[in-house]
C-alpha cells in the first residue's frame, strides 16, 4: 500500500507537476523558442495516450473479472438446479408404487 502511494506520489510529481511548472515557463516568455513549445505539446500529447489506453486497459481487466464472477455463478446455478432436479426426479420415482407389480399381484 506504501509502494502504491509513493509510486502514485513521485508519478504526480515527475509526471505532471514538474512538467506543467516548465511547460508554464517556456509559455511565460516573452518569445518561446518553437522547438521547447514543440516538445512540451509532443510531451503532453504522449501523457493524454497513456493516460487514455490505461484507463481502457483497467477497464478491460474489469470485464473479464466480471464475466468470470457471472460465469462461475452461472455455472453453480446450473449445478445447485441439476442435483435439485436428479433429487426430484429420484424421490418420485423412488415413492411411486409399482402398477404393473401390484396388477399381477392381484391376478394371481
Amino acid at each position: 500500500m506504501m509502494g502504491s502511494f509513493l509510486s502514485r506520489a513521485l508519478l504526480l510529481v515527475f509526471g505532471y507537476t514538474y512538467p506543467a511548472y516548465e511547460c508554464f515557463k517556456t509559455l511565460e516568455k516573452n518569445k518561446p523558442e518553437m522547438e521547447q513549445l514543440l516538445f512540451w505539446c509532443q510531451y503532453w500529447i504522449i501523457v493524454a495516450m497513456l493516460t487514455f489506453f490505461e484507463r481502457i486497459g483497467e477497464l478491460r481487466v474489469k470485464a473479464g473479472d466480471i464475466a468470470i464472477l457471472y460465469w462461475q455463478k452461472a455455472v453453480s446455478f446450473g449445478q445447485t438446479r441439476f442435483f435439485e432436479i436428479r433429487l426430484y426426479v429420484s424421490s418420485q420415482s423412488a415413492s411411486r408404487p409399482k402398477s404393473d407389480k401390484v396388477s399381477i399381484d392381484k391376478e394371481k
